[in-house]
């Protein structure tokens, strides 16, 4: 097993880092992160990993497991070795994004992870947008937050106060777009928002390399972004969102597989 101060597998932290920055994911609330107990990892090696994952679930608990591997193959000679230990598990894969988790695994949802650093490459960021963060916000903030949610995609999420630095982005004096950077996690909680009618315009650009700025002056080595996609088949909403983020070059693109029971 590897050293658990080492990387974990393909991702770019060690086990006890994983460990914080997946428990404040689990605020998120998605199909593979949520509320955490514990995790265990229970085998590692440079190619690939098994952690047991046990959830807090309303007044009981679910367990699952994750698999996180360097490509399908690997992925898939773990689940089969595992199998009949973990048949009532929730079972999660974690693969590069350019590969294809193929039969005899059924996949019932899907979300990507990315992540950046400052030396990745992103698009020129538009330089008429001006950035405001903010700390602390009052009611009207959030009315502003919530329209630019609206015009971007379609509903509001409240940002948390005691998780959140707001990145707000303005063109004009008019807000347009915007992003929670999680200062916990360093994770972009519920992706960058930019209202509809100047997508293209490279302002999420902007807003990204604003985050990315940020998170070096909190420590950070990288940040990520996590989007749980509608529907197998892609949205175009998922598309568009997709497209931007990997216009932007992250440095590791992953896709993230819960199996059919």
């Amino acid at each position: 097993m590897n050293n658990p101060l080492d990387d974990l597998c393909v991702l770019p932290m060690n086990l006890n880092q994983f460990i914080g920055w997946y428990r404040e994911l689990g605020k998120l609330k998605i199909f593979w992160a949520k509320q955490l107990n514990s995790v265990k990892l229970v085998s590692a090696d440079e190619e690939k990993c098994l952690m047991e994952i046990e959830w807090a679930i309303r007044k009981h608990t679910e367990r699952a497991i994750m698999i996180v591997a360097k490509d399908s193959n690997k992925a898939s000679e773990m689940l089969r070795k595992s199998n009949d230990r973990y048949l009532d598990a929730t079972k999660l894969v974690m693969i590069p994004e350019v590969d294809t988790l193929n039969p005899p695994y059924e996949i019932n949802a899907r979300s990507i992870l990315y992540f950046w650093d400052q030396a990745s490459n992103t698009l020129e960021p538009n330089s008429e947008v001006r950035i405001t963060t903010l700390f602390t916000w009052s009611d009207n903030d959030v009315e502003t937050f919530k329209q630019i949610h609206k015009r971007s995609w379609g509903f509001f999420i409240p940002p948390r106060k005691e998780d959140h630095i707001i990145v707000l982005a303005h063109l004009n004096d008019t807000p347009v777009g915007m992003a929670y950077f999680n200062k916990n996690n360093f994770n972009i909680d519920y992706g960058i928002h930019v209202i509809r009618n100047l997508w293209r315009n490279r302002i999420g650009t902007r807003i990204l390399r604003e985050t990315l700025d940020l998170g070096e002056k909190l420590g950070a080595k990288h940040i990520s972004v996590v989007r749980v996609l509608r529907s197998l088949k892609i949205s175009s909403s998922d598309k568009r969102a997709i497209l931007f983020y990997r216009s932007n070059n992250p440095f590791l693109r992953l896709n993230v597989y819960r199996l059919a029971e």
